[in-house]
């Protein structure tokens, strides 16, 4: 509006209203500014929104893979202290008590050597991890696929308890009771020895006596076959023989009384040292007995823990999308009544705002409406153009930060997904395959792939990688050395720290591989547990400026994670790997025990050894006293 003269508008002025009177450039600046912080709204709504699923994802995975992670090394120990507990057993009459005891019980070993820990260390090991189970009990009440209540889940972690006391109290009575029983020279069974000997030493070897002496010879022959069968059927042979013995030496003319007495009473002195013996035994297989079953209980245990972190896991999931289409309906809603408001300011704008701002206008609308890729159209330098500029600025920063909001909060989902996906895999080479061909597909990159520092630590070899060309290099064993220049895997891994390199063309240390002709950018990262770099998780695109340091984090992140599951995993193959030998070969001593005759022993072994090893044929000599060999062989 024109005016002519100063009065003409003071007096004009009093006419209209504080909004007319104002200046285009404060009008724009006042109604865009409203528009502004609406936009503020919509993206610190959305960005809470992202952050409440992030953290929904990160609690409950980390929660129920907390509560899983602590069952499989309750498991792991549990293995050890039953490995410990059958090393003991076994060996204790070969070794030594003292010496079996300081290598597979005491808490305090001068040195654990290839043993691995003791069954005191690993049953103290139990009850640490059952302390960091307790705090769980809130959690454990969420679960929605069990009706597991926090007072069902703390009274299990108190039974976890009582039959971890129960296990080492029944395994502590158990080696006491083997002590006093003892071996050969040791204990009951060395009494009991020496009573035999000098009752043998006092029988009289000669003419008129054969049949005494026989009848001793029977009495140490079914005390033998007790000793290696602790059968009910030699005891009451060596109760027969020794009375049938005692009645020879009664009867007999042959000898003095007072030799008589004396062979009657060393008689009576080894029947209650056999019977003593006979007794311990018995004792010894009920604490047996007792800690089998203790051992089981905590297996059934160890085992419920487990899947409630399975379950755990799974919930988190479901949570975790609640809590998401709750953020996006309510991202919605507050994107409609923004727009409304945006439409009734541009229609209140369009009525006294001159034709050049039209097209603003509609590029406003349109951007409210959540398209931010539109740019206004700058037509002058005036207050509309300045404005036109600022509100193009505004809104790539808008676009830019919801895009990084989405990028990153879908890279989070991606590795909450591998890591679920890998959670429950024992099998290494299957452990890797998954992540890799995971990692290629949900990132949507060219390729992925994982080396493994060798035993030596001097060589990184490629022990996974996704798709065709993944699988055609691991068959050609590809390994790269720990010292090569040329190499942004071997530097990541030297250097502990994430590399990126955004056009490989301009690297000098990048090692092209024919199987993979269009990586043009190139993201690795070292994989650590403990501190120590055990390998190298690197990752391609076909596009130049792939990567960023967000990607690093998201990368290394997916790293650890990936690098605690295989620890795990090797944990796991190699407890089970020993445990079921251990098994194997306790199967076979059992068998070769009970032999008779030493050709039934020859064979009972090659045929045990053969079917264990899968030989197709075994072959055994021993020499006999004449200087010949015994052969046995089995087809």
């Amino acid at each position: 509006m024109n005016i002519a003269s100063t009065s003409n508008s003071v007096s004009s002025e009093k006419h209209f209203g504080f909004w007319d009177r104002l200046r285009l450039a404060p009008k724009l600046m006042l109604a865009f500014g409203v528009v502004f912080v609406f936009a503020l709204a919509i993206a610190g709504v959305t960005l809470w929104g992202m952050q409440q699923v992030t953290t929904a994802y990160e609690d409950t995975l980390t929660q129920g893979i907390e509560v899983r992670r602590l069952s499989d090394q309750l498991t792991i120990r549990l293995l050890q202290a039953r490995r410990a507990e059958k090393n003991f057993l076994m060996r204790w009459q070969s070794e030594g008590f003292d010496t079996a005891y300081e290598n597979y019980i005491t808490p305090n070993p001068v040195e654990l050597g290839t043993r691995g820990p003791t069954f005191s260390m690993n049953v103290a090991a139990m009850h640490e991890l059952i302390k960091q189970l307790a705090p769980f009990g809130p959690v454990a009440a969420t679960v929605s696929t069990s009706d597991v209540t926090q007072t069902q889940y703390e009274a299990d972690i108190a039974t976890m308890t009582q039959v971890t006391d129960m296990y080492e109290q029944s395994f502590t009575t158990l080696v006491t009771a083997m002590q006093e029983r003892g071996f050969t020279d040791t204990g009951l069974e060395g009494e009991f020895t020496t009573i035999a000997r000098n009752l043998e030493e006092r029988l009289p070897n000669t003419e008129g006596l054969e049949q005494l002496n026989i009848t001793y010879l029977q009495v140490r022959r079914s005390e033998k076959n007790y000793l290696l069968r602790a059968s009910q059927q030699y005891i009451d042979e060596v109760h027969t023989l020794i009375t049938q013995l005692k009645t020879q030496i009664a009867s007999t003319d042959l000898l003095e009384p007072a030799l008589k007495n004396e062979l009657d009473l060393q008689a009576d002195s080894y029947l209650v040292a056999f019977d003593a013996l006979v007794a311990k035994d018995k004792e010894i297989d009920t604490y047996n007995a007792d800690m089998i079953t203790a051992g089981r209980a905590v297996e059934a245990l160890v085992a419920k823990f487990g899947t409630l972190g399975e379950q755990l896991a799974a919930d988190g999931i479901i949570t975790a999308r609640t809590s998401s289409t709750q953020t996006l309906t309510f991202s919605i809603i507050t994107v409609m009544v923004v727009l409304v408001l945006t439409i009734f300011i541009s229609i209140i704008l369009s009525r006294q705002i001159t034709r050049p701002i039209t097209s603003l206008t509609k590029t406003a609308q349109e951007i409210s409406a959540g398209k931010f890729d539109i740019q206004a159209q700058v037509t002058s330098a005036d207050e509309v153009g300045a404005l036109a500029q600022t509100f193009n600025i505004m809104t790539a920063r808008l676009g830019q930060a919801f895009e990084d909001v989405r990028r990153r909060a879908a890279d989070l989902a991606t590795v909450a997904e591998v890591g679920t996906a890998t959670a429950t895999i024992l099998e290494t080479d299957r452990l890797l395959q998954e992540v890799v061909d995971l990692t290629k597909e949900r990132f949507n990159l060219y390729h992925s792939h994982i080396y493994l520092l060798d035993d030596a630590g001097e060589n990184l070899v490629l022990a996974s990688g996704a798709g065709e060309p993944g699988r055609q290099m691991k068959a050609k064993g590809l390994s790269i050395s720990l010292n090569r220049e040329q190499s942004l895997v071997a530097r990541a891994a030297r250097e502990r720290k994430g590399v990126i390199v955004n056009d490989v063309t301009q690297a000098p240390d990048f090692l092209p591989n024919p199987l993979l002709p269009n990586t043009r950018s190139e993201l690795a990262v070292p994989m650590i547990v403990g501190g120590k770099v055990i390998g190298v998780f690197d990752v391609q695109s076909d596009q130049v400026g792939r990567f960023t340091d967000s990607d690093v984090n998201i990368q290394i992140t997916l790293a650890a994670q990936v690098s605690t599951s295989i620890q795990n995993v090797r944990s796991f193959e190699q407890a089970k790997s020993q445990v079921d030998l251990e098994s194997m070969v306790n199967a076979i001593g059992q068998k070769i025990q009970r032999a008779t005759t030493v050709d039934d022993t020859l064979q009972t072994a090659i045929r045990e050894i053969g079917l264990a090893l899968g030989a197709s044929r075994v072959t055994a000599s021993i020499a006999g006293r004449d200087g010949g060999n015994n052969d046995a062989s089995q087809n």
